[in-house]
């Protein structure tokens, strides 16, 4: 299903890259911003500097989102620098969750969810059940270890 599944630990270790690669491609939309400003004024070699520039650009954006799934990790959203990265909780492969700015990896949500199921992956590691699998929330006709 995925190339690569991490570890919070790997997750981690590839957060100080993520960061440098995620200001790269912001200084790049902040330039292809600028540059497409001034296009609708711009007449001649002008015009043609400037759609050069924006095509440069353009394709340093898609070298960085190619590189970072390269990486095995999915960008969701540059400008706010969320990142998810495919994991295992217990049996239930999920998405470990960062967004630019925190310290660590600290959060996941389901494949199905978004951003906004996030759970702190604390949670995730208290009160396991024998089989080592963290408590699901209640969906039907499913038995959970122990009861």
């Amino acid at each position: 299903m995925f190339a690569r599944i991490f570890t919070k630990e790997e997750a981690d270790a590839l957060l100080p890259e993520l960061r440098r690669v995620l200001a790269q491609m912001r200084q790049a939309q902040r330039e292809l911003r600028e540059v497409q400003a001034q296009l609708p004024e711009a007449r001649g070699l002008a015009r043609r500097a400037l759609e050069e520039e924006a095509r440069f650009l353009l394709g340093s954006l898609e070298a960085d989102a190619r590189y970072l799934a390269s990486l095995g990790v999915f960008l969701q959203d540059p400008e706010r620098g969320l990142v998810d990265f495919p994991a295992r909780i217990g049996g239930e492969v999920v998405f470990l969750c960062w967004q630019e700015g925190e310290p660590e990896v600290a959060h996941y949500h389901p494949l199905s969810g978004g951003f906004a199921q996030r759970r702190p992956l604390k949670a995730a590691g208290e009160g396991k059940g024998a089989s080592g699998l963290p408590p699901r929330e209640g969906r039907p006709g499913e038995r959970r270890p122990g009861a």
